[in-house]
């Protein structure tokens, strides 16, 4: 049977959690699910005889270096067979019947370029609610035009989103093969190419926040990666005439600044300059920075309001 659906989950050294998101997936004959492991230790890849048993309709399969989380969606590309694609972080998990449901209700619409559906955050230590969605949450609250521009160019994660294949394949949209952020680009890439955007308010997917995740470490390679990334989106954003600005650009430009990193702070000015950032204008921005700091101090709050609660 040709699936409907493919569901392709990027993994690195996570066995455990892995088999928690598997455990959460429906087993449905139109549902195609690829693990990529991006070249895990020995140690965690002799699980694999496990996870194969336990779950022998999902495809594993294996590179032979780690080349990050971007390197493994694209190679689950290549390999999805479904007209509609969707991604799901190895340490986060779906809610069974929702996601269900989901898979059930949209299995005919073949005309929508992308189906954007909700998500709840908890933090994996604790077990409380997480700020992680809630972005999503406040984006799916806004009003029907302004919430479908969002979900097209702000929501720059790739979980819930069921994409269509062929567009990704017809556009040549692909992930970053970056350390950091390999997701942006693809998402507001999707967006602007997506002509049909439906938006279901149906909460299939659990984001869990850990405290050694790939965001939460800063090295000079990821600032200069970090900053290549976000540039980049606002350089598309600007040649296109669209109202978005991500000043998050100049935060490792900032930080570095405040730290005393001259080598790194100089490697970010010149990411932002080969972006079309001119030195004025990157050093106003610097300035402005803490303001922005306040402004999204202030925007954290309304998002947490739109936070979705167990």
């Amino acid at each position: 049977m040709h699936p409907r659906y493919t569901l392709i989950i990027p993994h690195y050294c996570q066995p455990k959690l892995l088999e928690r998101l598997l455990d959460s997936v429906p087993v449905r004959a139109d549902l195609q699910v690829v693990v990529v492991d991006d070249g895990s230790p020995e140690d965690c890849v002799s699980r694999w005889n496990v996870l194969q048993e336990r779950f022998p309709s999902v495809e594993f399969l294996l590179l032979p270096g780690n080349r990050g989380g971007g390197a493994a969606r694209n190679e689950g590309l290549k390999v999805a067979k479904g007209d509609d694609v969707f991604f799901a972080d190895a340490d986060d998990y779906f809610y069974t019947e929702a996601l269900n449901a989901l898979l059930d209700r949209y299995a005919t619409h073949s005309s929508a370029d992308m189906i954007c559906f909700n998500a709840q955050a908890i933090d994996d230590v604790t077990g409380r609610p997480s700020s992680r969605a809630d972005r999503l949450n406040w984006i799916m609250k806004q009003s029907a035009q302004e919430r479908e521009q969002l979900l097209r160019y702000q929501h720059s994660e790739p979980w819930c989103k069921l994409i269509r294949r062929e567009l990704i394949v017809q556009k040549d949209i692909h992930f970053d093969e970056t350390p950091i952020l390999n997701d942006v680009r693809f998402s507001y890439l999707v967006g602007h190419e997506a002509v049909r955007v439906l938006v279901d308010d149906s909460v299939c997917y659990c984001v869990c926040n850990r405290p050694n995740s790939v965001g939460k470490t800063m090295v000079a390679e990821r600032k200069k990666a970090y900053t290549q990334v976000m540039a980049q989106a606002n350089h598309f954003f600007k040649q296109h005439g669209l109202p978005y600005c991500y000043k998050r650009a100049y935060r490792p430009l900032v930080f570095s600044l405040f730290r005393g990193q001259w080598q790194d702070m100089h490697v970010c000015a010149s990411e932002l300059q080969r972006h079309g950032e001119s030195s004025l204008s990157i050093w106003l921005n610097v300035c402005l920075y803490p303001w922005w700091l306040l402004q999204w101090v202030f925007r954290k709050r309304q998002y947490r309001q739109a936070r979705i609660k167990s």
